[in-house]
């Protein structure tokens, strides 16, 4: 027997931690949506010039009326009508508002890993001459072992620390692309506004349409009131300018009933 020889041995091991996620956003948007309809009267030119005169003398002081832009304006439930006196023209607008939401969203799919290499070390003994059956093949089957084994306990401390790099790295990587993601959801909220928004002023095109011509009657309504208390102080005025007795007014749901006499 002799003095005994080492066989030393390294065994490598290499870590590897994966990690995923996935990142979503949302966005909304919103937008108010609005139809205008108008329709057109040539009222001013179907009444004679002292008529017409007198008429839109009184649209100026009409209760309900008010005067913007040299214009006489009264609203109408969902809408308005106006007499534009230097034209004659009556126009009527039927007006809906609404506001259309859309929501859009966005995700990406982030993957990743982090890796590194770890040794382990292991040592065996043996005797030239095999005393005691330590031959070199089994000082070398020992220390094989004894390196693995250590290069697996130092696998294991490195994972706790490969997998906090993981969670930074994987942090970071959301907040690089957090910014675009949400960006995009952004974009798809606007684009799906847009066809919203088409769908809602379509919606309200065809309720305008259906009622245009109601506010129209209204509208001719409106003016129509007017035009006859012109017509009751015109006639009035010229059976008071020409000494006119018996002056006697009558008012009712279907009309005016005007008297007087005149002496010829």
């Amino acid at each position: 027997m002799c003095n005994p020889r080492r066989v030393r041995v390294e065994a490598t091991r290499e870590v590897v931690e994966a990690w995923e996620l996935e990142l979503e956003r949302r966005a909304s948007a919103s937008d108010s949506v609005v139809s205008e309809l108008e329709i057109t009267h040539p009222f001013g030119g179907t009444l004679g010039p002292r008529t017409r005169e007198v008429f839109e003398r009184a649209l100026s002081t009409a209760e309900g009326w008010r005067t913007e832009n040299d214009s006489h304006l009264r609203d109408l439930t969902d809408g308005q009508v106006r007499y534009v006196p230097a034209t004659g023209e009556l126009v009527v607008t039927a007006r809906l508002e609404d506001v259309a939401t859309a929501e859009g969203q966005a995700s990406a799919q982030l993957r990743g890993s982090v890796s590194d290499r770890t040794t382990g070390q292991g040592e065996g003994r043996y005797y030239t001459d095999g005393f005691g059956g330590r031959t070199r093949e089994v000082a070398e089957r020992e220390a094989q072992s004894a390196a693995e084994a250590d290069a697996l306990r130092r696998a294991r401390e490195l994972t706790g620390r490969l997998r906090a790099r993981a969670d930074q790295e994987s942090a970071a990587a959301a907040r690089q692309a957090e910014s675009r993601v949400q960006q995009e959801a952004d974009a798809d909220a606007r684009a799906r506004l847009a066809e919203e928004s088409e769908r809602v002023r379509a919606e309200l095109d065809a309720r305008n349409r259906e009622r245009i011509g109601r506010l129209g009657q209204d509208g001719l309504r409106a003016v129509n009131g007017v035009l006859a208390t012109a017509y009751r102080r015109a006639l009035l005025d010229f059976a008071r300018q020409r000494g006119a007795t018996g002056i006697r007014e009558d008012e009712s749901e279907g009309g005016i009933d005007i008297e007087f006499e005149l002496e010829l």
